[in-house]
């Protein structure tokens, strides 16, 4: 496998040829040569909101923002995994074994 099989890019989640990549690679790495850890200089000359170099799929991939980045899915409240109440006001039984009866005490 050769090193131009290990880097990737992709802009606004599209994924770039492997030409495009290796030159967005090649562009990135020179500048980061010249300016360490500079990455938000790099994407200010470019046009670019954000770059962000990470490891996928067993490749180096180079990830492009040109907008601000869709909003996260809000954290889900505590307690929003469980059942809705059944009218009787208990909550309704979840998986498992269906009740055999009342417990005895």
């Amino acid at each position: 496998m050769s090193d131009r099989s290990n880097l990737s890019a992709s802009v606004d989640g599209a994924p770039l040829s492997e030409e495009e990549a290796r030159d967005l690679w090649t562009r990135f790495s020179r500048h980061m040569d010249e300016h360490r850890g500079d990455m938000a200089g790099f994407a200010r000359e470019n046009g670019y909101v954000s770059v962000t170099p990470t490891f996928e799929h067993g490749r180096a991939l180079l990830v492009v923002r040109t907008t601000e980045a869709p909003p996260e899915k809000p954290a889900p409240r505590p307690g929003a995994d469980r059942p809705a109440p059944r009218a009787n006001g208990k909550p309704a039984p979840r998986g498992g074994a269906p009740a055999r009866g009342k417990r005895r005490r």
